[in-house]
């Protein structure tokens, strides 16, 4: 399943944000795979699409930038799964 993991910087941890960031690269762990990455321009956060099955890993994902950003994980999908879902209901 793809995830959006979208996050906003805070004045206050922007440094340590970035110098974690710069350390690790800011890669998601075993059970989650990167699928691409965007940041925004004027620097106050981005998102990443990312795809697992595995809640575990996206929680991990997640805790690793705890404290420091804000994130919100959505779930996405493609418009042929959303078609599939659509045609289930309108036909």
């Amino acid at each position: 399943m793809l995830f959006k993991f979208a996050w906003t910087h805070s004045q206050e941890a922007r440094d340590k944000t970035i110098k974690q960031f710069m350390e690790t690269g800011g890669m998601p762990p075993e059970g989650a795979t990167m699928l691409s990455r965007y940041h925004n321009v004027d620097g106050t956060g981005g998102f990443a699409i990312v795809e697992s099955s595995d809640a575990a890993a996206l929680a991990d994902y997640a805790l690793d930038w705890n404290g420091l950003i804000k994130i919100d994980i959505t779930p996405l999908m493609d418009d042929e799964t959303i078609g599939g879902v659509l045609s289930k209901k309108f036909n």
